[in-house]
C-alpha cells in the first residue's frame, strides 16, 4: 500500500470519531491502497459479550472506504491474521481472498437490510461525516456479537441464500416456482440426466430433466424465443436434488469436493455413488462441458415452509473422474480422444460453482409485475403502428405472455420517428418486426404475428385468433371496427378500442363485452368528442410526407404516444373488473400557460341505452 492520495478532511474526521468507540482500537492509520481506489483502516474489534467458544473476542479487521466518503460504501472484511474462517448468515464467502491483500473475502453485511442489528443500534443509516464510519463500526461490533450468540437472524426476515464462492465463468438460469416445488415433493425421482441449451456465449437454460434411464419427465416451458435455441449435444448435464440447502456450520458452502460430499452424506446422499451412475450412462466422447445441478429446498422468509427449488450449478472438468477416489494423474492425448482414461481430482480442489438464477416470470418481474387476470389473459392486438407497438411492449414487459399482433402495413423510414421498431427492420411487415422484438425482450413471452388485414385473417386465420379473449384495437380505424362489428365470434371476448386524439393530445378508451364489437354503440359514444376535436382544429394544414399526391400524416409527437400508450397500459389493468356494459373512458393531456401538468380523466361513460 502507498501514499499517493492525501484523505480528504470529513474522512479524517470520521476516523477521529470512532476512537470515542468502546470496542475498536486502530492498528494503523489511513492508507490508500491504488489498485481498488479504496482507504484501508486496520483495527481491531473487542467486546466481553462476545461468545469466545464460537469467536474470538477481539479480531482484527480491514475496513475499505470510499475516496468520497461520508459517500460511497464502507466495507468490513476480516484479516487473514488474528480473526476468523467461519462464514456467518449475512457474510459473504469467508475465504482466503485475493493473495495480495491482508484480508479475506467474507465482507460483512451490515446495512439496513440486518434488521436484527436495529435492536442495538438503528437501522437508519446516517450520512454526516462524524456518524457514519462510527454506525458501520457499531454495527460491526453487534454483528460480531449476535454472530457468537446466533442471533445474526430473525424468523420474520427473507431467507438469504448460502453465498457460494462462484469460481466459474458460466451462467445457468433455470425456472421453479410454487408450482413446480409441490411437483418436485411429489415424484421420487431425485438425481438424473438434464439437457442444456446455449442462449449466450457462457450462458445455459435448462431444458429437460431426465431420469437416470434418458426418459424425460420434465420439460421447461420457456418463452418462444428461448425455445427456439436447441438442446446442446456437446454439453453433459446431471442433476441431483437434496433435502436441504447444503452448507457447513454455521452459515458456509461448500467449497472442494471433499466438503460437498460431506455435506451429502448428511443428509443421506451418496453422491459419488449417483454421479457415477449417471456418468455411466453418458457419453463423453468430443464434449466441451459438463454441468452438474445441485437442487435443494429454499423458502421466500425464515419462519415460512419450503417453497422453492433452487438449482446451483457446478462446471466439472469433462475428464472428472469420481471413480478414482479423488487422486491426480497425467493425461495423455490419446486418452482424450478414446475416452478411456481419464483426469483424476484431489478431493481438496474447489468446487466450480457457477452464477445460478432462477429466471421465473415471478423472479424476473418482482421489480413490478401487470395484474394476474391479464397477464394470463390472452390478448390479440390490432395494429402495430406506433400506439400498438408501444402498447405491446409495455404488455410484454408487464407479464403479459400470450400476445397475438396482427396488421397489414410495413415498416417506413417515417415510422422510425415515433416507432419503437429499428432501421434493419424497414421494408419488413411490422406485425412480425413487433413479434420478433417482443419475444426478443422476455424469456416467457409467446407472441404470435399474422400479418395482412384483419379481414384476411378473421378469413384465414379464425380458429388461431379465436383463442384469444381480448381483442384490442390500436387502429381507431372505422373499416377495421365494422370487420370487428360483422364477424360473430363463437364465445364472448372483451373487446377494447384504444385510439389518440388530433396530437396525441386525448386518449378514447372503449371498454366492452359480447360476441361482436357493438360498433354503432361505439360512434354514437365518442361521436360528441369527435365533434369537438373537429371544432377545435379545424382549419389545421396537416403534415405530408414527400411530394405530389400525399395522404395527410397524423401530428403527434413520441412523448405524447407514450403517455397515452402507458395510460392505455394502466386502464387495460382494471378491465377484468369492470361491468359488461360498454363503457367509454377519455383522458386529457392538462396544459396551463404552457406547462404541462399530466392527465386527467375527463369523462367515463357508461352506455345505458
Amino acid at each position: 500500500m502507498t501514499n499517493h492520495v492525501v484523505p480528504s478532511e470529513s474522512l479524517l474526521r470520521g476516523r477521529r470519531a470512532t476512537e470515542f468507540i468502546e470496542g475498536i482500537t486502530l492498528l494503523n492509520d489511513l492508507e490508500w491502497n491504488e489498485s481498488i481506489e479504496k482507504w484501508i483502516l486496520h483495527c481491531s474489534l473487542f467486546s466481553d459479550k462476545i461468545e469466545a467458544d464460537i469467536l474470538p473476542k477481539e479480531t482484527e479487521w480491514y475496513i475499505l472506504i470510499d475516496n468520497e466518503y461520508p459517500k460511497g460504501s464502507i466495507s468490513f472484511y476480516p484479516a487473514k491474521v488474528n480473526s476468523f474462517t467461519q462464514t456467518f448468515p449475512h457474510q459473504m464467502y469467508n475465504g482466503e481472498g485475493n493473495k495480495a491483500y491482508p484480508w479475506r473475502s467474507g465482507m460483512l453485511c451490515l446495512d439496513t437490510n440486518v434488521r436484527t442489528l436495529g435492536r442495538f443500534i438503528t437501522n437508519n443509516e446516517p450520512f454526516e461525516e462524524d456518524k457514519r464510519l462510527n454506525w458501520y463500526v457499531e454495527r460491526a461490533i453487534y454483528w460480531l456479537i449476535a454472530a457468537s450468540l446466533n442471533n445474526l437472524t430473525i424468523d420474520d426476515e427473507p431467507f438469504e441464500l448460502v453465498d457460494f464462492p462462484e469460481y466459474s465463468g458460466l451462467k445457468l438460469g433455470f425456472l421453479e416456482n410454487y408450482q413446480s416445488f409441490r411437483y418436485w415433493n411429489s415424484t421420487d425421482i431425485k438425481f438424473g440426466i438434464v439437457e442444456f441449451s446455449l442462449i449466450l456465449p457462457g450462458t445455459f437454460l435448462v431444458r429437460h430433466f431426465k431420469k437416470p434411464n434418458g426418459q424425460c419427465f420434465r420439460e421447461i416451458n420457456w418463452g418462444q424465443y428461448a425455445s427456439q435455441f436447441k438442446c446442446d449435444n456437446r454439453v453433459i448435464g446431471s442433476w441431483i436434488l437434496l433435502k436441504e440447502v447444503p452448507f457447513l456450520e454455521p452459515w458456509q458452502a461448500p467449497s472442494t469436493w471433499e466438503e460437498l460430499e460431506a455435506v451429502c452424506d448428511k443428509q443421506g446422499i451418496d453422491l459419488l455413488k449417483k454421479i457415477n451412475l449417471l456418468k455411466n450412462k453418458q457419453n463423453y466422447r468430443n464434449k466441451l462441458a459438463h454441468i452438474l445441478l445441485v437442487g435443494f429446498p429454499i423458502r421466500n422468509k425464515l419462519s415460512d415452509e419450503d417453497s422453492e427449488i433452487f438449482w446451483k450449478g457446478i462446471e466439472i472438468p469433462i475428464l472428472f473422474d469420481f471413480k478414482a477416489g479423488f487422486k491426480r494423474t497425467h493425461l495423455k492425448e490419446k486418452e482424450v480422444i478414446t475416452n478411456k482414461s481419464t483426469h483424476h481430482i484431489n478431493k481438496y480442489r474447489k468446487i466450480n460453482w457457477m452464477h445460478s438464477f432462477n429466471w421465473s416470470k415471478e423472479s424476473i418481474m418482482s421489480r413490478g409485475m401487470l395484474p394476474k387476470s391479464l397477464c394470463n389473459s390472452k390478448v390479440l392486438q390490432i395494429g402495430a403502428g406506433s400506439l400498438g407497438a408501444s402498447v405491446g411492449e409495455l404488455l410484454i414487459r408487464g407479464g403479459v405472455e400470450k400476445l397475438g399482433i396482427t396488421d397489414f402495413d410495413l415498416l417506413e423510414m417515417g415510422n422510425i420517428t415515433r416507432h419503437t421498431l429499428l432501421i434493419n427492420d424497414i421494408d419488413k411487415y411490422k406485425a412480425q418486426s413487433l413479434a420478433d422484438k417482443l419475444n426478443r425482450s422476455s424469456l416467457h413471452s409467446k407472441v404470435t404475428s399474422f400479418n395482412g388485414t384483419l379481414q384476411y385473417n378473421l378469413n384465414h386465420n379464425s380458429k388461431e385468433l379465436e383463442k384469444y379473449n381480448i381483442i384490442l384495437d390500436c387502429t381507431g380505424e372505422d373499416e377495421v371496427l365494422g370487420y370487428l362489428e360483422n364477424y360473430t365470434w363463437p364465445h364472448p371476448k372483451r373487446f377494447v378500442s384504444v385510439s389518440l386524439g388530433f396530437g396525441g393530445k386525448r386518449l378514447f378508451f372503449f371498454n366492452s363485452m359480447g360476441l361482436n364489437f357493438p360498433n354503432e354503440i361505439f360512434k354514437e359514444m365518442i361521436r360528441p368528442w369527435l365533434i369537438k376535436e373537429q371544432d377545435h382544429y379545424q382549419g389545421y394544414t396537416f403534415p405530408r410526407e414527400g411530394l405530389g399526391c400525399w395522404h395527410p400524416l397524423f401530428p403527434a409527437r413520441t412523448d405524447d404516444i407514450w403517455i397515452m400508450a402507458a395510460t392505455a397500459v394502466k386502464k387495460l389493468e382494471r378491465i377484468h373488473q369492470e361491468q359488461d356494459v360498454p363503457i367509454l373512458s377519455v383522458y386529457e393531456q392538462q396544459v396551463t400557460n404552457g406547462a404541462f401538468e399530466g392527465l386527467k380523466l375527463v369523462e367515463e361513460v357508461k352506455f345505458n341505452g
